[in-house]
């Protein structure tokens, strides 16, 4: 039985992580049990971060490095696509988590209404008394890091206009489609739903999420995937 060392979830979705979610997904395609094991704090683990699949004694760091192991015991996360679609959902895949993903970030983490309750939903296993210094040290390496990334630095409107981008992409790449490659999922959507999930999700009212609120196919979309890849009552999870 598989291990995913995992963040813990809230506002309806199983882990606070993108990436965690992610892996729960591509563990479901690949039809294999496993069992979750929550960590708030990820700091011995390899990389020191989440999420990391254990599998007898080896820790398995990355939702990449995860996939290709995966991969390596014969798994096909996107079977009948040729080498031009696996490209295009390669690359779609980078521009959610290396864009869309961030815009999430930034909402999370320096939205101050949606920072309120995030810290409490983040920090929750620290004493009530440690939470406000230890999560503002931490939200301020967030800035300097979104900062440095250039998505801090822009103004609400054109943070907003890039992100709306990405997210007309992913629309038109869904068309009349179940799923973004065809009717089943690949790990494209393992990859992309719960991005936009998390987005969708967010406790406040921010502008990003109404866009995309204002998606219906997008929205429904999240929704066939949730239901795809990580549903509420997923048998292959067992309770920790």
């Amino acid at each position: 039985m598989l291990t995913l060392i995992t963040f813990p979830g809230g506002f309806g979705q199983p882990s606070h992580s993108p990436f965690c979610v992610k892996v729960m997904g591509l563990l479901r395609l690949a039809e294999r049990g496993w069992r979750p094991k929550y960590v708030s704090n990820p700091a011995k683990m390899p990389l020191g971060r989440l999420p990391v699949l254990k599998t007898g004694d080896r820790l398995i760091p990355d939702s990449y490095i995860i996939q290709a192991w995966l991969e390596g015991q014969g798994v096909d996360f996107f079977p009948g696509l040729d080498d031009r679609a696996r490209a295009h959902a390669h690359a779609l895949i980078r521009m959610t988590e290396e864009n869309l993903r961030l815009g999430l970030v930034h909402e999370r983490w320096l939205n101050d209404s949606c920072w309120d309750i995030m810290r409490e939903a983040f920090f929750e296993d620290v004493p009530s008394l440690l939470r406000k210094p230890i999560s503002n040290a931490v939200r301020k390496k967030a800035r300097t890091d979104l900062i440095a990334h250039g998505i801090a630095q822009f103004t609400e409107h054109d943070r907003r206009a890039r992100l709306r981008y990405d997210l007309d992409a992913i629309q038109s790449q869904l068309q009349d489609k179940e799923f973004l490659f065809g009717q089943t999922p690949t790990a494209a959507d393992a990859a992309i739903v719960p991005v936009l999930d998390g987005l969708n999700c967010l406790p406040v009212d921010t502008g990003v999420r109404r866009i995309v609120r204002d998606m219906p196919d997008l929205v429904a979309y999240v929704r066939r995937g949730r239901g795809a890849l990580y549903p509420e009552d997923d048998e292959m999870a067992l309770a920790a």
